[in-house]
C-alpha cells in the first residue's frame, strides 16, 4: 500500500509539474511586450489569405451599403465632391478613396482594410484590458473576440464596422494608457472619438461616456478646475475635425447637424414588422423630415419602443445573435456578478463605455453588427466572472472550474464561427461575377446605365448604377426605364422575385418571371449575355 501511495503522490506531483509548465509557457508569453503584436498579427495573416482567396464578392446584406454608397462617394471624392450621405460620416469614403486611386480594386481594398481594422480593434482591446486588468484576462477577452462568428464575419465583409471599432477602442486606450493621464493623451482621445463618429454617428458615446466620467466619477482629477481643463481638451480633439465637417454641411445643406438618421429609427418605430423595406422608403419614409416629425407621430410609442422594448430586445438579440449558446449563459451570470466586486476608476471608465455603446444603439433597428464593439465588453464580463475567488478555487478532475467553462464557451463559439463562415464566406452572387466577365468590355463604360436589385453588376461592370423602382406592372418598370434613359438591365433571381412582391396580379407576375428566360421574346429588351445555373441575364434597353 506504501508503495502504491507514493506511485500515486509521484504521479499527481508529475501531472501538476506539467500544468505548471504549461502555464508558466503562457504567462511567459503573456509578460512578453510582443505577444499583443503576435497575436494580432496572427489573426491578420489567417483573416487575410482566406479572405482574398474566398470572399470574391460582397453579399446582398451589408456589403450592398459599400458597393452603392461607399464606392460611389470614394470616387465622388476624388473627383472633387465630398458627399454629405447623412446617415453616418465622410471618413470612411475619404480613406477608401486615397488607398483607392493607388490600388483601383476597391473593394479587394475594402476587404483588406476590414482585416486590418479587426487586428487593430483585437490589438488594442488587448492593450486596454492590460492596462485595467492582467494579460491574462486580456488574453481571454481577445480569444472569445477571435473565436465570435459575427466578429469573423464582418472582419472579411467590406464595410465601416470593425473599422468604427478600431478608432473608437483606440480612443479608450488613451484614456487609460498611462498611470498619470497627460493632456497629450487626453487630446489623442478626442481626436480618435472625432474619427470614429466622423465614421459611425453612434461614435457619440465616446465623448458622451468620457464627459460623464470625468464629471460623474471625477476620472481624471478630483479638482474641479482640472476636470473643466481636461474637459476642455478632449473636446477640443473632438471638435478639431468635426468644426469644419459641420460648416461644410452647412454650406451644402443649410444645417450645421444635418442628419438622415431619423428615418431609420421611423423605420424601427413604424415600419419594421408591418410592411417591406422597399414600400417603406418609397411610400412611408418621405413623411418625415426630421427626429420631430417621428417623436410627434407617437410620443408614447416612442418613448416606449425605445427605452423599454428596445432595451430589452436588443440584448437579448445580443444573446441570440451575436454570441454563443454558452457565452451568452455564461455572460447573464456574469452581469450579476458585476455588482458584488470592487472597481477602480479605469475599470469603472471601460464598463461604462460599454454601457453607453449600448445605450446609444436603443433608437435605431437592431442588428447585431452593430454590437461589434460591445463584444469587448462582453468578453471582459465572462473573464471577471472566471477570475472570482470563489469560482477559482473549484477545481474538477484536477482542472480549476474557471478553465474548463472557458474551454467550453471557446470552443463552442471558434466551432460555431468556423462553421457558420465556411458557408458565409463565399455566399455573394456568383452569377453577377459570371455575367461582368461574360459581358463585352466595349459596354464598359460609366456612361452606360444599369438597372438591377442591387448595386453589384453595376460596380463589376463599370457601369452608373439605378435601383428597380417600386412598380407593380411589366410595362411601367419599361417606361420608368426609358425615362431614366436606361440602357442595360440586369436580372436574376433576385430580381425576379422582388419584382413578383410589389404585385399581387398572378399576369403580371408571370411576366416578371420570364426575366429570367433569356430566349422568350420580350418588347425593347434584348439579351447581351446569360447564365443558366442560378438564372441571370444582362438586357440591353431598347429605347
Amino acid at each position: 500500500m506504501a508503495k502504491t501511495s507514493k506511485k500515486k503522490h509521484f504521479a499527481k506531483n508529475v501531472k501538476e509539474k506539467n500544468s505548471s509548465g504549461i502555464f508558466d509557457f503562457i504567462n511567459s508569453l503573456l509578460v512578453d511586450p510582443r505577444f499583443p503584436y503576435i497575436l494580432s498579427g496572427f489573426y491578420f495573416v489567417v483573416m487575410l489569405i482566406v479572405s482574398l482567396n474566398y470572399h470574391t464578392i460582397g453579399d446582398y446584406g451589408v456589403e450592398t451599403d459599400f458597393y452603392e454608397g461607399m464606392v460611389y462617394e470614394a470616387k465622388e471624392f476624388l473627383k472633387g465632391n465630398l458627399i454629405i450621405e447623412g446617415y453616418k460620416g465622410p471618413l470612411y469614403p475619404v480613406f477608401l478613396a486615397l488607398l483607392g486611386f493607388i490600388f483601383k480594386d476597391y473593394f479587394a481594398l475594402g476587404v483588406i482594410i476590414c482585416v486590418v481594422s479587426a487586428s487593430v480593434f483585437l490589438f488594442f482591446t488587448y492593450k486596454t484590458v492590460e492596462k485595467i486588468y492582467t494579460p491574462q484576462i486580456a488574453f481571454g477577452v481577445v480569444l472569445l473576440m477571435m473565436s465570435n462568428s459575427v466578429f469573423i464575419q464582418y472582419s472579411y465583409s467590406a464595410g465601416t464596422d470593425l473599422f468604427f471599432c478600431a478608432l473608437a477602442m483606440i480612443s479608450i486606450y488613451f484614456l487609460v494608457k498611462g498611470k498619470e493621464l497627460k493632456l497629450s493623451y487626453l487630446f489623442l482621445a478626442g481626436l480618435f472619438a472625432s474619427l470614429a463618429f466622423l465614421t459611425r454617428t453612434n461614435g457619440l458615446f465616446l465623448p458622451a461616456a468620457a464627459l460623464f466620467c470625468f464629471v460623474g466619477i471625477k476620472y481624471t482629477s478630483r479638482h474641479w478646475k482640472k476636470i473643466f481643463q481636461h474637459s476642455l481638451i478632449y473636446i477640443g480633439g473632438f471638435l478639431l475635425l468635426n468644426i469644419p465637417w459641420s460648416i461644410y454641411k452647412y454650406i451644402h445643406k443649410g444645417d450645421f447637424f444635418y442628419d438622415r438618421n431619423f428615418t431609420n429609427i421611423a423605420w424601427e418605430l413604424f415600419g419594421q414588422g408591418k410592411m417591406s423595406w422597399d414600400y417603406f422608403q418609397a411610400v412611408e419614409s418621405p413623411k418625415f423630415n426630421s427626429m420631430a416629425d417621428v417623436f410627434l407621430r407617437d410620443p408614447f410609442h416612442f418613448l416606449k419602443e425605445i427605452f423599454v422594448i428596445n432595451f430589452y430586445e436588443n440584448f437579448v438579440g445580443d444573446l441570440e445573435k451575436l454570441l454563443s449558446i454558452p457565452f451568452a449563459v455564461v455572460l447573464v451570470i456574469g452581469i450579476i456578478a458585476l455588482f458584488k466586486r470592487k472597481y477602480v476608476k479605469n475599470q469603472v471608465f471601460f464598463l461604462i463605455n460599454i454601457l453607453f455603446a449600448f445605450l446609444i444603439l436603443l433608437p435605431a433597428f437592431y442588428s447585431e453588427r452593430f454590437s461589434l464593439f460591445l463584444i469587448s465588453g462582453y468578453a471582459l464580463i465572462v473573464l471577471l466572472l472566471l477570475n472570482l475567488d470563489q469560482l477559482d478555487k473549484i477545481k474538477v478532475g484536477g482542472l480549476k472550474l474557471s478553465l474548463l467553462i472557458f474551454s467550453v464557451v471557446f470552443c463552442w463559439s471558434l466551432v460555431e464561427g468556423i462553421t457558420h463562415n465556411s458557408k458565409q464566406i463565399d455566399f455573394g452572387p456568383q452569377e453577377v461575377l459570371a455575367i461582368s466577365q461574360a459581358a463585352p468590355d466595349s459596354i464598359k463604360t460609366e456612361a452606360n446605365w444599369v438597372i438591377a436589385r442591387k448595386p453589384h453588376i453595376g460596380y463589376y461592370l463599370n457601369m452608373s448604377y439605378r435601383k428597380i423602382p417600386y412598380v407593380s406592372t411589366y410595362d411601367s418598370l419599361l417606361t420608368w426605364m426609358k425615362q431614366k434613359k436606361a440602357d442595360y438591365f440586369f436580372v436574376s433571381s433576385f430580381e425576379a422575385q422582388t419584382l413578383m412582391s410589389y404585385t399581387t396580379n398572378q399576369n403580371e407576375q408571370q411576366k416578371f418571371y420570364n426575366l429570367l428566360n433569356w430566349q422568350a421574346e420580350k418588347q425593347d429588351l434584348i439579351p447581351v449575355t446569360y447564365m443558366s445555373y442560378p438564372p441571370a441575364v444582362l438586357y440591353k434597353l431598347v429605347r
